[in-house]
């Protein structure tokens, strides 16, 4: 069902600035795919890491692909990221870890800019390190709304676009209570990092005196959001609702994706991880973790991929008996217009609780195995994992 209404935007968490109405398309996508489910036997093309004692990942952070189809990775143990050719030879590793030029410090995510230049997110003290493409440093990038630079900004997610930058992070204030304002904000800005419009924004307060953990205080947007090279961002606002915006950068919204979905309870498993990385979080606090607390199901959106091809990936969350016999995964598959095509799944012996799956924009897929695990095993939070040995990420590169 396709529906047009006028609309100002946004719902939920999401309050900006007052907007123009505009001609808003809302498709409702029943919960069963017109093409049905689709089950993928995967053809190997190549594998980095594991037990190749050439290659070492410490943890796999984030993975692109720019407009030349080279892969790139960022290991953010090591700090750097790693530039692999379509045909998996490592072509490089940009970057280091420290405080100079081109070298940066516990980073979480990267974007590539249309020159080449590698722009790596440093977590706190919040910046991004800029490094050519031949490895020389290209400067720094630092966040800043209404002209000033907060002193306390974690930076977590980056996205480019053509005409400029989104950018994800916290902006902590502290009062002498012994609490914490966390300020989550998704901005526009200009390529330099300077704030043009907040788009999204949430208040998460932090108790020190008695501090705590609760999951569904600490989501915010940054894990279920991809942008296209014209500047439009397509975002799951709400962490249990199977609805995506499609948001221009001045905070419009010209489309939302919705799905009948009901997000599945999670196992004792999936809730020992929850916990498990609530736990690994909580370490980034100089505070003892008095306690926390974890959702009863999973997310229902865990991320979103634009392919080439126009197609929106979802990864959704399913229960085993969703799957068909043989498989371990499976993405919804939406028309650019946000109609649900297809469900992808991928056979296998992999488990999603640990591995993680990446769509590559020219349709190919990226397994990690054991990306969890490496996580929490960096973190000191591996629960019953902690005296396993270390864990051998390997990368493998799937034709679809």
């Amino acid at each position: 069902m396709i529906r047009q209404i006028a609309s100002l935007s946004f719902v939920l968490f999401f309050t900006i600035a007052a907007t123009p109405a505009i001609s808003q398309t809302i498709v409702d996508n029943a919960a069963t795919a017109p093409g049905g489910i689709q089950t993928v036997e995967l053809s190997e093309q190549w594998r980095i890491g594991g037990e190749d004692e050439d290659f070492f990942f410490g943890t796999i952070s984030r993975i692109h692909q720019d407009s030349a189809d080279k892969i790139y990775i960022l290991d953010g143990q090591l700090c750097q990221v790693h530039v692999i050719s379509p045909d998996g030879d490592i072509i490089t590793s940009l970057g280091n870890e420290g405080d100079g030029p081109g070298e940066v410090r516990g980073p979480g995510d990267f974007y590539i800019s249309e020159n080449g230049t590698v722009n790596i997110l440093q977590g706190f003290p919040g910046k991004i390190v800029s490094i050519a493409a031949d490895g020389t440093p290209a400067g720094t990038i630092h966040f800043s709304a209404d002209g000033a630079k907060s002193p306390f900004v974690v930076m977590i997610r980056g996205l480019e676009t053509s005409g400029g930058l989104y950018l994800g992070g916290i902006d902590m204030q502290f009062d002498p209570s012994g609490k914490s304002n966390q300020n989550y904000f998704l901005a526009y800005c200009k390529k330099d990092g300077s704030q043009v419009k907040q788009v999204a924004h949430k208040l998460h307060v932090i108790d020190y005196a008695d501090f705590r953990m609760d999951e569904k205080e600490m989501d915010f947007i940054w894990g279920r959001m991809a942008a296209n090279s014209s500047g439009q961002l397509f975002v799951c606002e709400s962490r249990d609702e199977y609805s995506i915006s499609v948001m221009n950068p001045d905070g419009t919204v010209s489309l939302v994706i919705n799905r009948d979905y009901t997000a599945p309870k999670r196992t004792a498993k999936q809730t020992e991880n929850a916990e498990n990385v609530i736990t690994a979080i909580s370490k980034y606090h100089q505070a003892p973790l008095q306690g926390l607390s974890v959702e009863k199901s999973e997310p229902a959106i865990g991320g979103i991929t634009l392919t080439n091809d126009g197609r929106i990936w979802v990864s959704a969350n399913y229960n085993d008996s969703a799957l068909p016999e043989g498989t371990w995964i499976m993405f919804d598959v939406f028309t650019s217009d946000g109609k649900l095509e297809k469900q992808v799944a991928f056979e296998g012996e992999y488990n999603r609780n640990r591995d993680a799956a990446y769509i590559l924009p020219d349709g190919r897929l990226i397994v990690v195995t054991g990306a969890l695990d490496a996580f929490l095993n960096q973190m000191g939070a591996a629960g019953e994992n902690a005296d396993e040995e270390a864990v051998l990420l390997e990368v493998i590169c799937y034709e679809l």
